[in-house]
């Protein structure tokens, strides 16, 4: 029963909690699939996602097992670790990413409302506000359990829109695949789409307290990748089922599901999105209690109150809220695309050259500096 609970939080844990932040932040919506990876045509988008698979494994594990390294459980250590003096500057790219997140996650929510259950889409946005303030009252473990748990909800959901698209269209998306489109241009979609959404992996340190070994960081960093983006995948191959007039739905996967016209189905897909963007509201508003939770330690000796946590949630929602105004398309097609190079400057990069490194000498000097 140990090897299994050691197992769970080595290896489960990350990768659905990983998952989760994913599918929440927009290709739960099939939204960001389509923007970065089918139009680029169905064997260049597949093209595009092994790609981002592949670079997700290199960031996953390096990032784990520099996180391990250095005991470095929220974003704040990690970079103040891997940049010196520079983390402040990953901060500010930080929290305008996570408001960005935010923003399209409510926009979602309000989108959902609206067009299947027919109330205001600030109906969705208050309700989306209020589950994510409560459970962030409980603090990680409480986020920790939901993040897992749910993945495993989404994957069924997913998988069975998949085997069902694939029974009645199998014929047409052949069709489609057999054409061998590939659009010039496919590669930078994909790399630009890695690097902005590897914003989740500072977002999700807090999951991988369970990993206590060099072997386990890789494995995980490896699993993980493939378990975040397997759902991805499935959505992309099934939308050649309604290629190329997929690409101008708001909400792509459940416009598909709709024309399944299989009520259930369409039913469960809605509770486990809207979970989805519970999900990385729950996960980014964790990420900033932790580094909050870090400084209170360093200064008062103590971790913040629950009632902090809540209003930190409030705060944050709050703000962003008001962003989701613009809508998911222009959020996902103009704000996120244009956040790729500052990852790449103070992220990936300093991580595949500064961390790998520091990791491939073994050195666990500390060189956090009081803030």
């Amino acid at each position: 029963m140990r090897y299994l609970a050691r197992a769970w939080s080595a290896y489960v844990v990350p990768g659905a909690v990983f998952q989760s932040l994913m599918i929440g932040g927009g290709y739960g919506t099939g939204r960001e699939i389509v923007e970065f990876f089918t139009r680029y045509g169905l064997l260049g988008g597949l093209l595009g996602l092994v790609l981002v698979t592949a670079c997700f494994a290199i960031l996953l594990a390096v990032s784990f097992e520099f996180a391990r390294m250095y005991r470095a459980y929220e974003y704040r250590r990690f970079f103040r670790e891997l940049l010196g003096s520079g983390w402040i500057a990953f901060e500010a790219l930080y929290l305008a990413m996570f408001a960005l997140v935010l923003a399209v996650i409510c926009a979602a929510a309000g989108a959902l409302f609206e067009e299947h259950l027919h109330l205001r889409a600030s109906v969705g946005v208050v309700f989306l506000l209020l589950v994510v303030i409560l459970f962030a009252f409980y603090g990680r473990v409480w986020v920790t359990r939901i993040l897992a748990y749910k993945a495993v909800a989404l994957s069924a959901v997913v998988l069975t829109y998949f085997l069902l698209v694939v029974h009645q269209f199998h014929g047409r998306i052949s069709a489609e695949y057999r054409q061998h489109e590939i659009i010039h241009g496919w590669s930078v979609g994909a790399l630009r789409y890695a690097l902005y959404a590897s914003v989740v992996i500072p977002a999700m340190l807090f999951a991988i307290r369970g990993i206590d070994s060099r072997l386990q960081a890789l494995t995980s960093g490896f699993s993980s990748a493939v378990f975040g983006m397997l759902p991805g995948s499935l959505m992309h191959i099934s939308f050649g089922a309604a290629y190329p007039a997929v690409l101008s739905a708001q909400l792509p996967a459940y416009w598909m599901i709709m024309r399944l016209g299989i009520k259930p189905l369409t039913v469960a897909y809605i509770v486990v999105l809207f979970g989805s963007l519970l999900d990385v509201g729950l996960g980014f508003v964790q990420s900033v209690n932790e580094r909050l939770d870090g400084w209170s330690m360093e200064q008062r000796g103590r971790t913040i109150a629950r009632s902090t946590r809540a209003g930190v949630a409030l705060a944050c929602l709050v703000a962003s809220g008001s962003l989701s105004v613009v809508g998911v398309v222009p959020l996902i097609a103009k704000g996120y695309g244009t956040m790729a190079w500052g990852f790449l400057l103070l992220f990936a990069g300093p991580l595949l050259t500064v961390g790998v490194y520091r990791l491939a000498r073994g050195s666990c000097s500390s060189s956090v500096q009081r803030a």
